[in-house]
């Protein structure tokens, strides 16, 4: 427990340090090398690899999964807005995926608040809300309610448990919003977006609830221009933010896909 309480303080530490554009952050796989912040918006060119055939041909969800899977092992859930790579294990989702455009984000459907376990898990293998009661922490949507305005089914669908994973609420409430907000920005200026969110895991992460679930200590957004192949990702602790700039929590990809050991984006 000394050794991850370490980890967060060191990550939380060198997440939020300096002020010459670069950013660091330490993960119980190692350290994500600095990135340099140009001016303009973030993204940078990406070259997409072809992974094995069995990444992008066993399942489908279209068109969530047009970029390959960024894991086998999890459960798929497919879904109105989005697709998930489940844990049946940590009980929340591994990897969220959108794809956003200007369709998505101006419908008239008000977010319904309306938690619930997943009907398509069986108890022993997702979490409940009774999980959640008095854990001190937030039901952090991965998939943003926000971003389901355009659905009711879709709406309703955001609030299963399994698009949920236990998020520090001042996180949750502040900067993480704001991060989603300024996705919804660039969709406006770029038309198409995929979004992949989720957490990432440590083995001696805190748990809560009696499934019980587990509490990651980071989570990860990136974000994919596929006109312009280009992408950004970001890392932020799991915990009350210390910098209010969206670019001090700024990563590498490539870095990200080796602590995460997913794979965001190849060729079918």
């Amino acid at each position: 427990m000394l050794h991850i309480l370490t980890l967060l303080i060191a990550l939380i530490t060198l997440v939020s340090c300096g002020g010459d554009g670069a950013t660091q952050v330490v993960t119980p796989s190692g350290v994500l090398a600095p990135t340099v912040i140009t001016s303009g918006a973030p993204f940078e060119s990406v070259l997409l690899k072809k992974r094995p055939d069995r990444f992008s041909v066993s399942k489908s969800c279209p068109p969530y999964l047009n970029y390959g899977l960024p894991s086998l092992e999890p459960v798929l859930l497919c879904r109105t807005a989005f697709a998930i790579g489940h844990s049946s294990k940590a009980r929340i989702p591994l990897w969220v995926i959108e794809r956003l455009s200007l369709s998505s984000l101006f419908g008239g459907v008000e977010r319904s608040d309306n938690f619930r376990a997943d009907p398509d898990l069986p108890m022993g293998q997702r979490a409940e809300l009774s999980d959640y009661v008095g854990s001190g922490y937030d039901r952090g949507h991965m998939a943003p309610a926000g971003d389901m305005t355009w659905s009711n089914q879709a709406m309703t669908e955001s609030f299963y448990l399994s698009n949920i994973a236990p998020q520090d609420s001042t996180l949750n409430r502040g900067a993480w919003v704001k991060l989603e907000e300024m996705i919804r920005t660039w969709v406006t200026e770029r038309a198409e977006l995929y979004v992949f969110t989720g957490p990432l895991l440590a083995a001696n992460d805190k748990l809560i609830g009696l499934s019980p679930v587990q509490v990651p200590y980071a989570f990860y957004k990136v974000i994919f221009d596929p006109q312009r192949s280009e992408a950004v990702a970001y890392v932020y602790p799991n915990a009350a933010p210390t910098r209010t700039d969206t670019t001090s929590y700024l990563v590498p990809l490539a870095q990200l896909e080796l602590t995460a050991d997913l794979g965001f984006l190849s060729t079918r």
